[in-house]
């Protein structure tokens, strides 16, 4: 086996453990807080095919900011009622957090 393909099969393989750490982490948090602003972006990849994502901004009741990205799927899927001032809830363990309102 070559040395760079051993390298660059220890390269994915960190990158892979990075990436599910930071997973971890954001799986583990958990908040209450309510939607302050929505955008919708339509946009183009690489390959020319459109596609849709949405930026839903949220102030958590301890006033920190955030925001999630999600993909037109996901956004059908979890936040399709959603609405600026909608109240989410995020419990640890979940990829995203409730709709209450």
């Amino acid at each position: 086996m070559d040395i760079n393909t051993l390298y660059g099969m220890l390269l994915a393989v960190l990158l892979s453990l990075v990436l599910m750490f930071f997973q971890g982490l954001k799986r583990k948090k958990s908040w209450k807080g309510t939607v302050i602003d929505i955008q919708r972006i339509e946009d183009e990849d690489s390959d020319g095919f459109p596609y849709t994502q949405y930026k839903i901004y949220y102030q958590t009741i301890s006033g920190k900011k955030g925001k999630m990205n999600v993909n037109s799927r996901e956004y059908d899927a979890y936040f399709k009622s959603i609405k600026i001032g909608s109240q989410l809830i995020k419990t640890e363990g979940k990829d995203y957090p409730e709709l209450l309102t």
